[in-house]
């Protein structure tokens, strides 16, 4: 054998013998993709895959500080998601890698600072931190008027007038919403005769209806929603009868030597107090006064916090809640025919906080019940069906549609 051939022979040997080596390290790279497959772990992915977009906050008054986010290009590995805060660098962390939504309560971060958000993707390799959102700052629904003053002006006619609570919860309140219903005979609101919202303190309300008794609540709005105060005001409109017959209900203000101030609801009905007796406060109750010049300032365009989209706004889950499975049509007609309160929730409203975006509730059994804003009237026995949805806005997706099913007996 020659030098050449013998050279080419040792050369091949150690190519075998690289390939070899090289073909071992190949199938343990195989069969150790194939364990961290199983056992779910993902191999590192370049840090760019993983940048999370669009990151968006708002603040909810009963829920917090609200952050969502668009999931990053490829979610494969990501276990959660950290969203911090600025100023404070307070954490919240979202599990799982489909997850798009993290909340702070209000008590984590608190009433005064403006906070902005962003939010990292952790993995192997965690991803970069993403741009921040928007800025937002806390507030509220605002503080309710006192209890609105009504005049007749006619058979069919009324003024109505109310002194508005100063704290607008931290939002300009866009107007005042006035709601006037017919009363039954103790005192409970039935028909809805009108709805409105004032820009002023005060209104005036048409159609109504000879000697009938009416019910009136005036609630303060801003873009988180309008208070629902129990406030109400009770006049009978005059008329070939006279005044309603109906006694409403009156409330009188006073106090004890325990306790500064109370309020006693005496009467209502088709008959007055026979009497009743309380003790004089050694102190008297403090005047309400508010000045004029501390009224809200009202700004009619004020119905959202911000005036852009969201870059990524939230989804809304929807349901009704309240109702039995059966009810009777002689039972409810005890009540005066009184119309009921259909609950109806969602991410974006709910009956007591009430936010921006109003609902649509249908029957789809317009024979048996009928809908009068969230109203419900029995008409006759058989299955009522109710369906509700709420529509999107700059911050909230729209709603699917929930439906809510009872039966109605005779």
């Amino acid at each position: 054998m020659d030098v050449a051939t013998g050279f080419v022979g040792k050369w091949n040997l150690q190519f075998i013998h690289r390939l070899k080596g090289s073909l071992m390290k190949l199938r343990l790279v195989a069969v150790i993709a194939l364990i961290a497959s199983v056992l779910g772990f993902a191999p590192a992915q370049a840090a760019e895959t993983r940048v999370v977009t669009g990151v968006s906050a708002f603040v909810r008054v009963d829920l917090g500080y609200m952050v969502g986010w668009t999931l990053p290009a490829d979610t494969k590995g990501i276990k959660s998601y950290t969203v911090t805060s600025n100023p404070g660098g307070v954490t919240c962390v979202a599990n799982g890698g489909l997850t798009n939504k993290c909340v702070f309560p209000i008590a984590k971060l608190g009433y005064v600072n403006t906070y902005s958000f962003t939010v990292v993707a952790n993995a192997v390799e965690n991803g970069p931190a993403s741009a921040p959102s928007n800025t937002v700052k806390y507030a509220s629904i605002p503080y309710a008027p006192q209890i609105p003053l009504a005049k007749i002006t006619s058979d069919t006619s009324m003024d109505i007038a109310w002194v508005p609570d100063p704290n607008d919860g931290g939002a300009p309140l866009y107007g005042y919403k006035v709601n006037v219903w017919t009363s039954n005979a103790n005192g409970d609101p039935t028909i809805a005769v009108f709805a409105g919202i004032a820009t002023k303190t005060n209104i005036s309300v048409t159609g109504l209806t000879p000697s009938t008794l009416y019910v009136i609540n005036v609630a303060s709005c801003n873009a988180y929603g309008c208070n629902s105060a129990d406030k109400w005001a009770y006049i009978s409109t005059t008329g070939p009868k006279g005044l309603s017959p109906l006694k409403a209900p009156r409330v009188i203000s006073g106090g004890s030597a325990t306790t500064t101030c109370w309020n006693a609801v005496l009467d209502g009905g088709n008959a007055a107090s026979t009497g009743a007796t309380f003790a004089k406060s050694t102190t008297a109750c403090p005047a309400i006064v508010v000045d004029p010049a501390k009224y809200p300032k009202i700004d009619p365009t004020a119905t959202q916090m911000v005036k852009a989209p969201l870059a990524t706004k939230f989804a809304q889950n929807v349901s009704f809640g309240g109702w039995s499975k059966t009810y009777s049509m002689k039972e409810w007609s005890k009540t005066g025919g009184n119309n009921w309160f259909a609950y109806f929730f969602a991410s974006s409203k709910t009956p007591t906080l009430g936010f921006t975006i109003e609902p649509v509730i249908t029957s789809a059994t317009p024979a048996v019940c009928s809908i009068d804003g969230r109203w419900v009237k029995f008409l006759a026995p058989g299955e009522c069906v109710l369906n509700g949805s709420v529509g999107g806005d700059y911050v909230w997706l729209p709603s699917g549609v929930a439906t809510s099913k009872f039966t109605i007996i005779p």
